[in-house]
């Protein structure tokens, strides 16, 4: 943050994109010892911090919620007999432009504000 204003403007943009509350998935994690379990074992190698992620948890009475969400922490839980990758999501501060993204807008289509 180079000036106050600019500091303000980024607190601003932040609150707008957090002041309503909804349901939220806060982490996915990720029990890598599960047999036959490759595509979970390539996304606990490859994800990284701010990638996009669609999820669907589907609760105990069968209704589903699902998010589009970023990466914004990883822990990995390791012992001789068992790898459990957890990471911890969250909804991006401000929905924008991300070029070559369908997740978060499309130029030419989609509104830029906050």
């Amino acid at each position: 943050m180079e000036t106050d204003a600019v500091a303000m403007d980024f607190a601003k943009a932040y609150v707008a994109s957090r002041k309503d509350t909804t349901i939220r998935i806060d982490a996915l994690s990720l029990d890598l010892m599960t047999p036959s379990y490759t595509a979970g074992v390539i996304a606990a190698l490859n994800l990284d911090y701010f990638d996009p992620v669609t999820i669907t948890n589907t609760t105990d009475s069968g209704s589903t919620i699902t998010k589009t969400l970023q990466i914004q922490g990883v822990a990995h839980d390791i012992t001789p007999n068992s790898w459990i990758t957890t990471f911890a999501t969250m909804e991006p501060i401000i929905d924008g432009f991300i070029l070559d993204s369908t997740l978060y807008g499309i130029l030419d289509t989609s509104v830029l504000s906050y």
